[in-house]
């Protein structure tokens, strides 16, 4: 289990954590359980991704579906997905 194993890094030393990291997962047999606001890592690492607000699960699923998430995007960013 990481919790905000990036917080307080500067770009370069967090992409290297995000690399080293990524480098573990394929070599390893395990799981890793992250828990991170940046969500340059967040994308960058899962494989599964669940948000919570306020303690309540509002998306779980791959990455790409978290992204494109209206209500993710209306918790975290302020506004709702825009349709094309």
């Amino acid at each position: 289990m990481l919790d905000e194993p990036t917080a307080g890094m500067a770009p370069a030393d967090r992409y290297k954590c995000i690399e080293l990291i990524g480098r573990l997962l394929e070599k390893g047999d395990f799981s890793l359980l992250l828990t991170e606001h940046d969500m340059e890592v967040v994308f960058g690492l899962a494989t599964r991704v669940t948000v919570l607000n306020y303690g309540e699960v509002i998306a779980s699923g791959a990455p790409q579906d978290i992204r494109s998430n209206a209500r993710v995007r209306e918790v975290y960013l302020g506004h709702e997905l825009a349709t094309a």
